[in-house]
């Protein structure tokens, strides 16, 4: 066998270099280390075994040992020749030296693109974004695409279409901390990296492509994804958070749930995760384990769409969350007050279903909370059509958690977003951050408090254990009136504890919700394994199963409910501050109509609150050249006011 060590311009690919070594250490003894030469200059990944002490010290004597130290050191170099090192068989046990094969086998070109995936950014319909990295030494890249479903190598010698990469670098990340538990690799170095993201438009509706990304130096293998139809459909995505993975056992558990959700769910339209990908936060984080967390699930990747949105363990001054994902960043592009990173405010319309993915994170920035209550109504009055309204983020908004529930920046945020929820009528908000199973409300956003009359069919077990602190499961909602708010634990091994009714009444100076145990109407509690949902869409009905992953990797089903939109017609629903039966505000052929009262001033206003039109002493208030929208029609009579909202389509 010919052992080839390829040294200079980063011919190896960092990440199979790296495991070589690491694997190398396991099944060798011997005590391996290497730095990575921060070179501004020439592109690293640069390695230097510090062997030589060791095979004095230890009399090291081995032929392998000596080789693989002898080539390293070499690898350090400027020069591009390749080494060759000889090695003998019969030197070594047949299982180490067909471990030792395998792993040489695996190393791959340093041109190769890793860390590889799709994201929703736009209208699904004809749009989808791509990131990768690469070595810092690959300049640039493209995806190219090709419209069907089973396309080999050959159908990419004439893609049907090509878009370029915008390729930025991404220096100086922090490599791995002691936590990530890496033999023989030292902590705290650092890696320069290039993120390539693409994107693809004008694509077809309801189409499957297969793509692949790189250069003609190294190509991906290919992927396949297929766009969103051009009505409105049933479709399913797969909702998980929290992987929250640190070292390779915890890896382990978030890839197994990951694919044990794709196998099952092999026609979910898209994964959505909820944040907190990886453990490490900060400024001395760990790439290694954005690294592990594509490597680990690589193969899901190629072939699903993902919407990610950012938690707190994201959270890094080098934006290492953001460099990994080719999400919309027009918010950051518009508002008026910014997210510390691109990408983690956005929206998109699939079928009868608006998404706005939140970030919670900048939540203490001054006038951020106003800014993305601004860019929210922006996104209901854009979308007048979208039957449903689902926001999703990470922090709480309302918890039953031990860790989180008194946490002030949840509060502080549940406070100044409520309103919002209720004036938007958003119906559901997919949560993260408290790794626990909990089904909240629907919530009557205005005073918090639980709209018992809006559910029905809940099943009655037995409670008050850790799994099912309520003894309550499955159930309809009913969301015409308020917002149902979700959580379905996490998808990694990091897990909390419920709280009991007593310990949330005692804590309702920190948290300032009164009554907080009767807004769990549904099943809460914690199983101490993973956990994923199906959220199936269709019309005005949602179905969601969550399913519990064993340690041998089996789907078990936990919980299942219905959320039901009562709220789906056009008509305006009375949302009257002065509530009276007789008193009815419709919209007929462009004209606002009042009946029940003789109104002194009818007055329409946009969701930003610009009044757009009024009228006094009238019954009527025509209205018939505003434009598609969502609007709040008030009628004042003496004291009394009524408000509703009408949509103009």
């Amino acid at each position: 066998m010919k052992f080839l060590i390829y040294n200079g311009q980063c011919t190896i690919f960092w990440l199979s270099y790296f495991n070589l070594f690491r694997a190398l250490k396991a099944q060798f003894s011997v005590i391996l280390s290497y730095s990575i030469q921060n070179n501004p200059v020439i592109p690293p990944p640069y390695f230097r075994i510090e062997i030589i002490k060791h095979m004095i010290t230890m009399n090291i004597k081995s032929n392998l040992l000596k080789s693989v130290a002898l080539s390293s050191l070499l690898f350090s170099a400027v020069t591009a020749n390749a080494q060759f090192s000889s090695l003998n068989p019969a030197d070594f046990s047949v299982p180490s030296w067909t471990k030792l094969c395998r792993m040489a086998n695996a190393l791959q070109d340093g041109n190769q693109p890793y860390s590889i995936n799709m994201t929703i950014n736009g209208d699904p319909r004809s749009r989808m974004g791509f990131a990768w990295f690469t070595n810092k030494s690959v300049t640039n890249g493209v995806v190219q695409l090709v419209a069907k479903a089973d396309a080999k190598e050959s159908d990419f010698n004439t893609p049907q279409l090509v878009f370029n990469a915008t390729s930025t670098d991404v220096d100086n990340l922090n490599y791995s901390i002691d936590r990530n538990n890496l033999e023989g690799i030292t902590p705290n170095q650092k890696v320069s990296y290039r993120s390539h993201k693409a994107l693809a438009v004008g694509l077809t509706p309801n189409t499957t492509y297969s793509y692949r990304v790189g250069s003609e130096n190294g190509w991906s293998e290919i992927g396949h994804f297929t766009t969103a139809p051009s009505t409105s459909k049933a479709f399913s995505f797969i909702y998980i958070t929290d992987t929250q993975a640190q070292n390779d056992e915890m890896f382990n558990v978030s890839q197994q749930t990951v694919h044990v959700a794709r196998n099952l769910n092999p026609d979910a339209a898209f994964l959505l995760c909820n944040g907190d990908l990886v453990e490490t936060s900060g400024s001395s984080n760990s790439e290694w384990e954005y690294e592990q967390w594509f490597e680990t699930m690589q193969d899901v990747w190629l072939d699903c769409p993902l919407v990610v949105a950012q938690g707190n363990h994201d959270k890094s001054s080098n934006s290492n969350f953001a460099h990994h994902f080719n999400t919309d960043n027009s918010y950051n592009s518009s508002a008026s007050v910014h997210t510390a990173m691109n990408g983690t405010v956005y929206s998109f319309v699939r079928g009868d279903v608006l998404f706005m993915v939140i970030n919670y994170e900048d939540w203490n920035t001054p006038g951020y909370l106003t800014s993305l209550a601004d860019w929210m109504r922006a996104q209901v009055n854009n979308n007048p059509n979208a039957k449903w309204r689902i926001a999703t983020y990470h922090k709480n908004m309302f918890t039953g958690s031990k860790s989180h529930q008194d946490d002030q920046d949840g509060k502080a945020v549940r406070e100044a977003m409520l309103p919002i929820f209720s004036e938007l009528d958003i119906h559901i908000a997919l949560q993260g951050h408290d790794h626990i199973y909990e089904v909240i409300g629907p919530v009557n956003n205005a005073d918090k408090t639980l709209l018992e009359d809006k559910v029905e069919h809940v099943t009655l077990v037995s409670g008050g254990e850790r799994e099912n602190m309520t003894g309550k499961t499955g159930g309809t909602f009913h969301v015409g009136e308020g917002t149902l708010y979700f959580l379905n634990n996490s998808a990694g091994r990091k897990k909390y504890e419920p709280r009991n009714e007593d310990a949330m009444e005692n804590s309702l100076s920190k948290h300032g919700v009164e009554n907080y145990w009767s807004l769990f109407s549904g099943k809460f509690g914690q199983t101490g394994e993973p956990t994923f949902s199906r959220v199936d869409v269709d019309g005005d009905n949602i179905h969601i199963a969550t399913y519990t992953v064993d340690s041998d990797g089996l789907p078990h089903l936990f919980d299942e409910f219905d959320v039901v939109n009562d709220d789906m017609s056009t008509s305006p629903t009375a949302l009257s501050t002065n509530p009276a039966d007789n008193v009815k505000i419709t919209l007929a052929n462009g004209v606002v109509n009042v009946s029940g009262i003789n109104p002194d001033t009818i007055e329409l206003f946009s969701l930003s609150g610009v009044k757009e039109a009024e009228i006094a002493n009238s019954n009527s208030l025509v209205i018939i050249n505003q434009p598609k929208g969502i609007y709040v029609v008030r009628a004042i009579s003496g004291n009394d006011m009524y408000t509703t909202k009408i949509t103009i389509d």
